[in-house]
Parts: structure tokens; sequence; C-alpha cells
């Protein structure tokens, strides 16, 4: 009973679909547990509960992005709202402002790359950005504000060519193509983190 359960449930759906082993979703499950944990010293609990489960996710998006270069809408689109609620509860001031700059960040952030993907497609025909990333963005701007969201994508960024980089200087002779396919979802997700749990120490 317990086997069919979590088959049925979403997690087990995303096990089965992206061929997720259950020590990986309870090693990612672990970790967002602990940093709920730490939270607990910063925020409310609610929020801290809330961030944790936010780490639980991305790191599945991780996982799965490295994997199968997608990232589950079942991932990416909850930690929209979920992330403007956290804010609200987290960080002082007027609500209304809070709301206004996490949900436009959301809106910034998704409307920036969603123009990024439409441009290239037209002058390369071809995709360059997957959704998947155009979402998540989304959920950046909503954990991080408007002003933070320059940051994280530069985190993002750097830490991609980086891993790029290093992957051209092994492959010797041989050279990483342009349209060589980069999970992005594995370098913006970890960013997304950092940022949050800055603004919420600082």
């Amino acid at each position: 009973m317990l086997k069919s359960a979590w088959s049925k449930s979403r997690f087990g759906r995303l096990a089965s679909r992206y061929d997720l082993q259950v020590a990986q979703i309870a090693g990612c499950a672990t970790a967002g547990a602990a940093f709920s944990l730490g939270m607990m010293y910063a925020a409310p609990a609610v929020a801290a509960l809330m961030s944790g489960y936010f780490v639980f996710t991305m790191l599945l998006v991780m996982l799965i992005d490295k994997n199968h270069f997608i990232i589950p809408d079942v991932l990416s689109l909850p930690a929209i709202p979920l992330g403007i609620a956290a804010a609200l509860l987290v960080f002082p001031g007027p609500p209304g402002e809070i709301l206004l700059d996490h949900a436009g960040g959301a809106a910034i952030a998704g409307g920036c790359l969603y123009a990024i993907r439409y441009v290239y497609a037209v002058a390369r025909h071809r995709e360059g950005l997957g959704l998947g990333d155009v979402k998540l963005a989304a959920a950046a701007g909503a954990w991080t504000g408007i002003a933070w969201l320059p940051m994280v994508l530069l985190l993002a960024t750097l830490a991609a060519l980086i891993v790029v980089a290093l992957a051209a200087l092994r492959s010797g002779p041989q050279k990483i193509a342009l349209a060589a396919r980069v999970p992005f979802g594995c370098f913006l997700a970890p960013a997304i983190v950092v940022i949050w749990l800055f603004k919420v120490l600082q």
C-alpha cells in the first residue's frame, strides 16, 4: 500500500518519469530539512519551513535538469507564490511594498528571460533557452525581489561559464561546440538559494 501511495504521489511520479532514486529524493529532503532548522534562527518558523521546501525542490531541479535538460512545472511554478509568501513573512516593511517588489521581480525576471528566448529563437532559428528556465527565473524574482535579480543571474551565468570553460580545458584538442546544451537550472537554482539566504541573514 505504501508503495502504491508513493507511486501516485507528486514526487513518486517525478521519480518514475525522470529516473530519480528514492535515496536521491530522500537526500534532497534531508538537505531541505536541515536548511529549515538553520533558518529557524533567522526567520519565522513558517517561513523557515517554506525555505526548506524550496531548497528541497531546487535540489530536485538540479538533478532533473542535469540528466534530462528539463525543469518540471510542478517544481518551478509553485515556487513563485511560495517565494512571495515567504518574503511577506520574513521581511519588515509595508506588505504592499514587499508584495510589489517580489511579485514584480517574478514578472520582470520571467519577462526578460522569455524575451531573450524569443529573440534568440528568431535570430538563430533554434531554441536557446527552455521555458523551464524562464519559469525558474520567475521563481528567482519571487524569492529575491527586483534589486537582487541581477546578482542571481550574474552568479548563475558565471558559474555556468566556469563549468563550460573547465569542461573545454579537460576536453583537450576537442572543442566544446557553441551549440552545446547547458543545464542552466543547475546553476540558477543554487544561485537563488544563496541570495535568499544572504537577504535573510543580512
